[in-house]
């Protein structure tokens, strides 16, 4: 078992904003992660953050538990434009998660809502995942490549199969290049190589499965919070937003989707 603090650690927060696919919420409101074939259990008690999980080490890496965010949000908060949504989404964590998985699930949401997303990810991990304590892990490569195009419009991925037919079989080759640069320009264009991978799905792939913050997606939510006359197209806002926010810009990217998304509901 694992105490944090809760003060920059919001479970829903940080399961919520678009970055990960895999949770559950219980009725308790506690939440269950899955990640590749792990799985820990987050619930907040008190001012804490209690994870339990048979794999700790891995889930304490996985939510960035050793990074500083009061840090990072001291320096956010100081850009004017930005202190509303630091102050509502201060409790995000950007999660440090599998760089395949991670992949896989980004192709699928394309032009996609995150209910439907997580339904086609559960229905991938059953018919290909293997069953372990109740759940199905993300299913392996190898798996995976056991996959149809037609299995895979089954499931719901509808004109995505393809490309995660295609995927499948080609990630090997980008991988070393990949894991092997801290480069997130130079890892953004490799994505691009891949069939089914845009700007936007590249730029997630980058922040999450590869936790290079200085990348800043730009969805349809981030274009409405941050056009203007002068950035009046996603490159424009994704080039002026790097460049303001640097090494934090994924970090700042995550506070201001989630307050847009939040302010929406109000």
């Amino acid at each position: 078992m694992i105490e944090v603090s809760s003060k920059f650690f919001d479970i829903k927060a940080t399961l919520e904003c678009g970055q990960v696919f895999r949770y559950f919420k219980n009725a308790d409101g506690s939440y269950d992660v899955i990640s590749l074939d792990k799985i820990c259990h987050l619930e907040t008690v008190g001012d804490k953050v209690i994870l339990t999980s048979a794999d700790e080490g891995y889930f304490a890496n996985y939510f960035d538990l050793s990074t500083d965010y009061e840090k990072i949000t001291n320096v956010l908060s100081a850009f004017p434009e930005l202190s509303e949504s630091v102050s509502v989404g201060k409790g995000i964590r950007i999660l440090r998660q599998d760089f395949y998985e991670t992949t896989i699930s980004f192709i699928i949401s394309a032009n996609n809502n995150i209910t439907r997303i997580r339904g086609i990810i559960e229905r991938l991990c059953k018919k290909y995942g293997t069953k372990k304590n109740g759940y199905f892990a993300f299913p392996t490569i190898e798996q995976l490549q056991k996959a149809t195009v037609e299995e895979l419009k089954e499931i719901g991925l509808g004109y995505r199969a393809p490309y995660l037919y295609e995927t499948s079989r080609t990630f090997a080759s980008i991988y070393d290049e990949v894991m092997s640069s801290t480069d997130a320009e130079i890892v953004h264009k490799i994505l691009l190589s891949q069939k089914g991978i845009g700007p936007k799905v590249a730029d997630c792939i980058v922040l999450f499965g590869l936790h290079l913050t200085r990348s800043y997606p730009v969805d349809t939510w981030i274009f409405k919070a941050s056009s203007t006359a002068e950035l009046d197209t996603p490159k424009k806002v994704r080039d002026y937003y790097l460049d303001r926010y640097g090494d934090y810009a994924g970090i700042a990217q995550q506070y201001v989707f989630y307050n847009a998304r939040e302010g929406a509901k109000n």
